[in-house]
């Protein structure tokens, strides 16, 4: 059986997806996987034993249709539609797959003949592994989010951490896609502060991009003794370096998904939205508990986010 898993962006969800494709592996020990995903996600797929092929979503009209027909010469058995983006959907259905699995949704439907009515509630991971009834898999193991790196690249992370002189650490992710799901530097800062002086252990403040490193620098004014990351990691450096530290502190964003990945002790500070990370011995969710909290709603907030706003370090 040859599978292609759809699953475009975010990063986020792209690995929240992947326990699909070791479920059907372990599963099915003939069975082909592939992954079509963006360009931007592709280090979060290489490197994955249970991903035998990774296709590039190019962009542009010339480029979707490059794409469709490299779906429909590699002739698969099933397509797996987690997105179901206008994208997604046209790929599936032209894709002369004999399976096409989606969740059963209000309308489109027609782009699918395997429409899955979703049993699973809570853990998104977990909620997508619904899908694979649609190719006669009932997995019983539930499997976690996990993304691969090499020895190269972890020897790469430890030689930035020598040079810069840091043992014993912490990570401090304070910056997020969202400001709708994002605590505030300065709480994260002086959190992070008030840990080092406890812990005597460096925090080392985290950014995704050159337009988040003024919210790690805002943070870091808060903490005494700070590192900021003076270059942009990549995803399996950044998983790399998690994978080193002591434990994570982060919003509910793809830094903490990252985290999760590594089974780092991971922090969450939550707002608005749940149901994205499993709470177990290693992951830590914290919320204000307010009772309007989670909202799932962040779009629609009528309390200004107060979720945030009212949450302080100390408690």
């Amino acid at each position: 059986m040859k599978v292609l898993i759809i699953q475009i962006r975010q990063l986020g969800d792209v690995l929240l997806s992947t326990p699909i494709a070791e479920a059907i592996k372990k599963s099915r020990k003939n069975c082909e996987v592939h992954f079509l995903t963006s360009k931007s996600a592709e280090d979060i797929l290489l490197d994955n034993p249970y991903i035998d092929k990774i296709l590039l979503l190019e962009n542009g009209l010339v480029g979707e249709l490059n794409t469709l027909i490299s779906v429909i010469k590699e002739r698969y058995d099933a397509i797996i539609d987690i997105q179901r983006t206008g994208r997604s959907k046209i790929i599936t259905f032209l894709s002369f797959a004999k399976l096409r699995v989606a969740f059963r949704k209000k309308r489109d439907n027609f782009c699918y003949n395997r429409l899955i009515v979703k049993t699973t509630h809570g853990y998104t991971a977990f909620e997508r592994m619904d899908l694979l009834r649609g190719i006669g898999i009932v997995s019983k193991n539930r499997y976690t989010p996990r993304l691969f790196f090499s020895s190269d690249v972890l020897e790469g992370v430890k030689r930035y951490l020598e040079g810069e002189g840091i043992e014993k650490f912490f990570i401090v992710s304070p910056a997020a896609r969202k400001k709708n799901k994002m605590w505030s530097a300065e709480q994260f800062g002086k959190l992070a502060n008030e840990i080092y002086h406890r812990l005597n252990i460096v925090p080392v403040i985290v950014y995704g991009t050159e337009s988040e490193r003024c919210i790690a620098v805002e943070c870091a004014k808060y903490i005494e003794n700070a590192h900021i990351i003076k270059k942009l990691f990549s995803i399996k450096e950044f998983a790399a370096l998690v994978s080193m530290s002591s434990f994570f502190i982060g919003n509910d964003s793809f830094p903490a998904h990252v985290a999760s990945s590594q089974k780092t002790k991971t922090i969450v500070i939550c707002g608005p939205t749940s149901g994205w990370f499993l709470e177990n011995e290693n992951t830590m969710l914290v919320y204000k508990n307010l009772k309007c909290q989670p909202c799932n709603s962040p779009q629609t907030c009528k309390f200004n986010f107060l979720c945030y706003k009212s949450l302080n370090y100390l408690e």
